[in-house]
């Protein structure tokens, strides 16, 4: 599949200098029952109206089920009767409710953004499937999908064939089963699609449709090769590529019909997003990406430097952005720590974030660095959100 050539328009920033994007999982709110009526959904997002949040990413899968009325997809925790966890029942409820209602919660929250002067971008975590003994076997039936569970032959797989749990990309099917989900969310008034590479992580293993790639590539028998060879990642690449391709071209059919341009970005690790099969330079090249977000997976208060990633957009219209994970320490409640919470036997786990000066501390860094602006993700601190794209470079 070749995607037409297309040119980048990079987000502008708005009430500063620099490019503010926030991201919402789309499911913590409904956990937490802030997030109970599509009036609440509208009075979030029309509280950015007077930040300087420019983009508003709103997630739209988690595990491999959507968080909006789908024809084709299952509904997060839909059929169940026993949830993991008593928020994830409220969030299931609160769901099917609004649903039933005929609430659009994508819908909903573009319309609210456009309200807002805010752009919205759809966002879909790449791989956010959960093992099925995860929880004493409650979390996997919550969030993967039916697809996940009749087709484990799609499943990543060790090279002794042990099933690794998340889908490979190599597969046709996968592809089209995540391309799927992205075609529905483009009917909605969207401005373009996030594609979330550290939610989560690994896209390949060593399934046949790699070990056959590899050995056409190389004459080796990839079996009888490490996973961390670089020789793995032009191949990993070639199926990654194609499927970002199939998504610049289901946005850009889109645009065509919406007489607009609809944008493209990705969130990536610094160090692992060849590993990941992320041809950055590549999809930098042809003129795909809009926003590039580049982070570090795993909890937040890392630094690196994000000069060299400036230096591969420079020729695109694609703005850089130093990716933030505001949480530092930490976890989210697991089932057996909700049960005894609501025993009364312990206290809700407490969570550390990065506070307003260390956020402008730290952005002050990137933009010296060359950085369009800062993308936030699991931001706590709003106040952070009306000064960050006015903090000057140091």
């Amino acid at each position: 599949m070749a995607a037409q050539m297309v040119s980048a328009e990079a987000p502008k920033p708005r009430n500063g200098d620099k490019l503010v994007v926030i991201n919402d999982d789309g499911f913590s709110p409904f956990h937490s029952g802030r997030y109970r009526s599509a009036e609440d959904l509208r009075k979030q997002v029309l509280g950015y109206k007077e930040t300087q949040v420019a983009v508003f990413e709103w997630c739209i899968v988690a595990g491999s089920r959507v968080n909006f009325p789908s024809s084709n997809h299952e509904l997060i925790g839909e059929g169940l009767t026993e949830f993991p966890r008593r928020g994830d029942k409220l969030a299931v409820e609160t769901l099917i409710r609004m649903r039933n209602e005929g609430v659009d919660t994508l819908k909903t929250v573009a319309d609210a953004c456009h309200e807002a002067g805010i752009a919205c971008y759809a966002s879909m975590r790449m791989n956010g499937d959960y093992p099925a003994k995860a929880w004493e076997g409650t979390m996997a039936p919550f969030f993967n999908s039916d697809f996940w569970a009749e087709h484990p032959e799609y499943h990543q797989k060790t090279v002794g064939g042990t099933d690794q749990t998340r889908f490979s990309y190599a597969y046709p099917e996968v592809r089209e089963f995540k391309l799927s989900i992205l075609r529905e969310a483009v009917e909605r008034d969207i401005d373009g699609i996030n594609l979330d590479f550290q939610r989560h992580p690994t896209f390949f293993s060593f399934e046949a449709p790699m070990l056959k790639a590899f050995e056409e590539k190389y004459g080796e028998d990839g079996s009888k090769v490490a996973a961390d060879d670089p020789r793995w990642n032009p191949v990993r690449a070639t199926y990654m590529t194609k499927f970002v391709g199939q998504v610049r071209q289901i946005l850009d059919e889109a645009g065509k019909k919406k007489g607009r341009h609809l944008g493209l970005s990705v969130r990536i690790d610094w160090q692992k997003y060849q590993f990941w099969g992320c041809d950055i330079e590549s999809w930098l090249d042809q003129g795909w990406l809009d926003y590039l977000v580049v982070g570090q997976y795993g909890l937040g208060g890392y630094e690196f430097d994000i000069a060299p990633f400036v230096q591969l957009a420079k020729d695109s219209d694609c703005a850089v952005l130093f990716g933030e994970e505001c949480i530092t320490g930490g976890h989210d409640t697991t089932a057996a720590e909700d049960k005894l919470i609501a025993a009364g036997k312990m206290e809700s786990p407490k969570r550390k974030a990065l506070s307003l000066e260390e956020l402008e501390t730290r952005a002050a860094k990137w933009y010296a660095a060359g950085a369009n602006g800062v993308h936030l993700f699991n931001v706590s601190d709003q106040e952070a959100l009306k000064t960050l794209g006015t903090v000057n470079p140091k």
